[in-house]
């Protein structure tokens, strides 16, 4: 099997791309949707740890009869 050339010289091209520094005109869009996402995130946390149960009845239902086997019947 014979050895194969480069493979960078296939995929690439004859094209050379370089990166330039960005104005804080241009990075604003990426700003925002990053703070955007953020807050989308705290708020969706915020509201997994406040959620109230399902059957609160049944959870003080359930608080009740544990205190009641602790202290004995």
């Amino acid at each position: 099997m014979p050895a194969q050339s480069d493979p960078r010289e296939k995929i690439g091209g004859g094209e050379y791309f370089y990166r330039r520094s960005l104005s804080a005109r241009e990075l604003l869009p990426a700003i925002g949707i990053g703070v955007a996402a953020a807050l989308f995130a705290f708020y969706v946390a915020r509201i997994v740890i406040q959620r109230t149960p399902l059957a609160p009845e049944l959870t003080a239902s359930r608080r009740k009869r544990r205190n009641s086997i602790k202290q004995g019947g």
